[in-house]
């Protein structure tokens, strides 16, 4: 199977899943993902993502992170080819605009780099790889971030987006962890 087989079939799959799957799988990752947090206490700034075609709802997190002091922050496209830029983000108050693709983005005007990257995907393999949509937006953004920081990534994804297809080509970026409502792979 090509990157384009394995992101219909695994999109397929999710979009079949119901609300409640949905909803009690994300609360499982969401946990998973918080436990990393903790241990990497030290960042400040958490790249979130709006859920999109039943995707992990990692937003449930903002609430949490708010109270433990952390920043969040949703990316939003500023240009077709280039990485994405994260502005605030509050879950009191979440400011948001359809954007790229009819995602909701952020309407702040300062970006600010984040210190973990939370990750959607189509598919995704324990080797640490994802597929997204195809626009190779959280590639380039992670290896940008890269350059400048030592920043963290986690996948948030359903075990049934997992395959076993070595599908990694030279410009994709590998994630530290990926949470599923089964497991943490600490890559």
């Amino acid at each position: 199977m090509n990157k384009k087989e394995i992101r219909k079939f695994h999109l397929d799959s999710r979009l079949k899943m119901n609300t409640e799957e949905i909803t009690n799988f994300s609360l499982q990752i969401n946990s998973r993902i918080l436990d990393i947090l903790n241990s990497l206490s030290k960042k400040l700034y958490i790249g979130l993502f709006y859920p999109f075609k039943n995707e992990v709802n990692v937003l449930e997190l903002a609430q949490k992170l708010e109270q433990i002091r952390l920043k969040c922050l949703l990316p939003r496209v500023v240009s077709k080819n280039e990485p994405l830029k994260y502005f605030s983000f509050s879950y009191e108050a979440p400011n948001l605009n359809k954007g790229f693709g009819g995602i909701m983005e952020p309407t702040g005007q300062e970006s600010i780099d984040p210190d973990i990257i939370i990750a959607s995907c189509s598919a995704f393999n324990i080797e640490g790889y994802r597929i997204g949509y195809g626009g190779g937006f959280f590639d380039r953004t992670i290896s940008e971030l890269s350059k400048k920081k030592n920043i963290k990534t986690i996948l948030a994804a359903f075990e049934i987006q997992k395959t076993t297809f070595q599908f990694q080509e030279n410009f994709d970026e590998k994630v530290d962890y990926i949470c599923t409502e089964n497991k943490t792979y600490n890559i």
